[in-house]
């Protein structure tokens, strides 16, 4: 077994946001104690290379090291999934969140960083159902957090709540997804002044194709959404919405070997969806992404 090791975006350990996608990985969540008193906040990746590779989250890999904090290091053992992380700025206190595996089924469960040590792991949004995919978003206007996720019961939907800075009381679930619609795998962002996410809508039942691509942005205290793709992809789109520079846009898994993207134009219409081709996993995460990247701040 091959183990490439990854530092998204990041190292030496500055301060990140990251969503962690799901391909076969292991992952660390954690905060290190530099020799001069700062702490930064990371998602460690590490691509496991198997003819039949399992996505395995939570696996500690700074064991026994007393500079690095580890978030929810039983976390592999209890089956829990892929983790969603934001940074305070200022304060450089990371939050952390993911679908915790329970006797009852998936929750999300959450906990924050007090500039010593990691809060008790709070159940954040937990039914008799399953909460899963949690995506964790910054208004950098007033500190507010937003947590988007999905549930997966007789009616998969996308819900939506938020917290104050100090994360002292959430908000009652809003739903953002349409009534009747089967939509999961939220990724959320703060641009433009507005509160926006992109998931999956999957129109002939969970699991089947075609899927749509879905753009929502809050009004208030509901959402409006556009469709901005449909894919015939059999497999998860994972949609991702990113934001910087004031550049807005989408990029989601299309094919065996395609991640698709499109960038939203002055107007608010979306561009012309593009194609780029990836042959590993590896390559997907962290390159093509990359590649997007480049080409939407173009």
């Amino acid at each position: 077994m091959n183990r490439t090791l990854r530092f998204p975006l990041c190292f030496a350990l500055v301060a990140l946001m990251v969503h962690v996608a799901s391909p076969p990985t292991e992952a660390e969540v954690g905060v290190v104690i530099h020799p001069s008193g700062a702490v930064s906040s990371y998602i460690l990746q590490i691509i496991v290379d198997e003819p039949d590779p399992v996505t395995i989250a939570w696996s500690p890999y700074h064991v026994g090291n007393a500079d690095f904090l580890v978030v929810n290091g039983e976390g592999f053992d209890n089956g829990d999934q892929e983790p969603s992380m934001i940074t305070v700025p200022g304060s450089n206190s990371p939050i952390v969140a993911w679908a915790k595996n329970t006797p009852s089924g998936f929750d999300i469960a959450l906990t924050h960083f007090d500039g010593t040590n990691w809060g008790e792991p709070q159940v954040v949004a937990g039914t008799p159902a399953d909460e899963l995919d949690p995506s964790l978003v910054l208004n950098p206007n007033d500190g507010s957090i937003h947590l988007f996720y999905w549930v997966n019961d007789g009616s998969p939907r996308v819900l939506h709540r938020q917290a104050p800075a100090d994360l002292t009381s959430w908000s009652p679930p809003v739903q953002v997804s349409h009534s009747g619609d089967i939509a999961c795998r939220p990724s959320g962002v703060y641009h433009d002044g507005t509160l926006q996410v992109v998931y999956e809508v999957h129109a002939l039942g969970l699991g089947t194709a075609p899927r749509e691509v879905v753009h929502a942005l809050q009004n208030g205290q509901t959402f409006s959404s556009d469709i901005v793709a449909t894919s015939q992809h059999p497999g998860d789109n994972q949609p991702q919405i990113h934001s910087a520079s004031d550049q807005l846009w989408i990029d989601w898994i299309d094919g065996e070997n395609d991640m698709a993207w499109t960038r939203q134009l002055a107007g608010g219409a979306w561009g012309p969806i593009q194609t780029e081709y990836f042959g590993t996993l590896e390559e997907r995460e962290f390159h093509v992404r990359g590649v997007i990247r480049i080409h939407a701040l173009e």
